[in-house]
């Protein structure tokens, strides 16, 4: 896939100008400030952090860390601004307009190495994929050459989802444009196209196999780890920042891995939701999904060593020459740590 592909599937325009070439996106919504911050103090740093997409449970150790003054205590007033894309947190970052974003490395290496985006990863949220490729039980999905000739159901076209699915049949040595992708969503509505006939499989994400769970539903689910791993959603700076920010950094990780450790006790359930509802009354109004989704963040992101936000950097080098290798991503010679640091998170 070359860069320009890739930025359109992204959602991002490379716009070139006498300063150089810098990404932009639409524009992200504003975020619900509404948690009481006023412990930071007068002298507190202001600091915007624009999410993947909108407020979701699945930044609640932001939420968390707002609440219960984790962020406060690092001196941070963050403001949380929910994005309208992956693009929109890469760019919002890239053009300065927030401090903190959070994107995949399957989105990120690229747009570093072959698009000259100015950021890189300093706190990796997920371990573990959050997304997996769901099929009928009694006719399961567990090789990439099953589903050579086959159709699956992709999120969107194009995206993060897509990406993956191309790279498991590449780690097989397998061609990905023999597969047709159709797409089918990120929602439980999803689940009618296989229904239907009209998919062999799907990928799902956290939030809708919880969603499942919830409702009984039986599906055989192939973790797309299992065949192409690569760090998930983390943390993201622009590159310039890292010197001058260090400390806001540092402090931001803290205070996010205290949110992490406290969503993970489940005798926080109810001030977990309380602190999401802060931001989407929606996202928690169905109490039985919430805690099923809560339950499933660290599966998610807790990591088998060391503490959470910690880098796999294995996971980082085998990941992006699995990018190389599956074309997602056409440099050859940028090393890892042009990618990603975890200079700010072992200061912690």
């Amino acid at each position: 896939m070359d860069r320009r592909s890739f930025l359109r599937a992204t959602g991002l325009v490379a716009v070139t100008s006498a300063s150089g070439t810098f990404l932009m996106g639409c524009a992200p919504s504003t975020g619900n400030n509404s948690a009481d911050q006023s412990s930071a103090g007068p002298n507190a740093t202001d600091a915007v952090f624009v999410t993947p997409f909108q407020h979701i449970l699945n930044y609640a150790d932001i939420y968390v860390g707002i609440q219960e003054g984790y962020f406060a205590e690092e001196g941070l007033r963050i403001d949380v601004v929910g994005g309208s894309g992956t693009a929109a947190s890469i760019s919002q970052v890239a053009a300065g307009q927030g401090l903190f974003g959070k994107a995949a490395s399957v989105i990120t290496c690229p747009l570093i190495a072959d698009g000259n985006a100015q950021i890189i990863t300093v706190g990796q949220g997920d371990h573990k994929s959050q997304y997996s490729l769901a099929s009928d039980p009694a006719n399961p999905l567990t090789t990439p050459e099953e589903w050579q000739g086959k159709t699956i159901g992709v999120i969107s076209k194009g995206g993060t989802t897509e990406l993956l699915l191309d790279a498991m049949s590449v780690a097989q040595g397998l061609d990905p444009t023999k597969v047709r992708k159709v797409v089918t969503g990120a929602d439980v509505g999803s689940l009618e196209f296989l229904n239907r006939g009209e998919v062999d499989g799907f990928i799902t994400y956290l939030g809708s196999e919880a969603a499942f769970k919830q409702r009984g539903i039986e599906l055989n689910y192939l973790n797309t780890d299992e065949f192409a791993k690569m760090p998930g959603d983390s943390y993201l700076v622009k590159t310039e920042d890292v010197g001058p920010q260090a400390e806001a950094i540092t402090g931001f990780l803290r205070a996010s891995r205290k949110g992490y450790e406290f969503v993970e006790d489940p005798a926080n359930l109810d001030k977990v939701i309380s602190a999401m509802a802060a931001y989407n009354k929606v996202e928690v109004q169905d109490e039985e999904l919430a805690k099923l989704k809560i339950e499933a963040q660290p599966v998610i992101c807790k990591p088998a060593s060391g503490g959470y936000l910690s880098i796999d950097m294995d996971a980082w080098e085998s990941g992006v020459e699995l990018m190389r290798k599956s074309g997602i991503m056409k440099d050859k010679n940028r090393p890892v740590s042009d990618f990603v640091t975890s200079e700010f998170v072992d200061a912690i």
